[in-house]
């Protein structure tokens, strides 16, 4: 008859992840590290916005990015989004 484990034998042996379990480490450094810098607005912001976007063949991302820079270039910031 086969050898039985202990409960405790098999939380012992899965609790170590293993390099193919571990998650990939974030190979992204410095400049290419992106966050999220959302808010809330009405829903016909949102929709002009991506209506604009749609109009100019770009993404809701670029037209907020430019906006963005235009308001640090205001402001005597670099622009940098």
């Amino acid at each position: 008859m086969p050898e039985m484990n202990s409960p405790a034998d098999n939380l012992r042996d899965h609790s170590a992840p293993t390099a193919a379990t571990s998650p990939e480490p974030d190979r992204r450094t410095g400049a290419e590290t992106r966050k999220l810098v959302g808010a809330h607005f009405p829903e016909p912001v949102h929709r002009q916005l991506r209506v604009l976007a749609a109009q100019e063949g770009r993404t809701v991302q670029s037209v907020l990015a430019e906006a963005l820079n235009d308001l640090f270039s205001k402001r005597q910031l670099p622009p940098v989004a």
